[in-house]
């Protein structure tokens, strides 16, 4: 198995970027933390985005994002002079199995008869 090498970008987001920060943020089923932020890219699709005020952290959770997520703080704590004022939040991405969990319901099984 090899390894998904992408460039990453990393870069201010822009009131160009409100719908893509969004998605992320609803694909992670959180809030999106207030702004300004940084986005980071891969291959020009937007994987994750931090807050420069809070620290908090959005990513898509069907890509592995650690270490997109670990960039992002260390880039904002570059910019800022200081570590963002959150820890960073682990994003691991989900199994196709976990990401399945609950979609379909599991039958009871049938008792097995008693014969007299």
């Amino acid at each position: 198995m090899t390894p998904d090498i992408s460039p990453i970008t990393i870069r201010r987001a822009t009131e160009d970027d409100d719908k893509a920060l969004d998605r992320l943020a609803r694909l992670d089923s959180r809030r999106l933390p207030a702004g300004p932020h940084l986005l980071a890219l891969a291959d020009d699709v937007p994987v994750a985005a931090i807050s420069l005020s809070s620290g908090l952290t959005v990513a898509n959770p069907f890509a592995t994002t650690d270490s997109v997520v670990a960039l992002l703080h260390e880039r904002a704590e570059h910019l800022l002079g200081r570590p963002p004022a959150a820890p960073p939040a682990r994003h691991r991405g989900l199994r196709p199995l976990q990401a399945m969990r609950g979609l379909f319901p599991v039958a009871p099984r049938a008792r097995p008869s008693r014969s007299s």
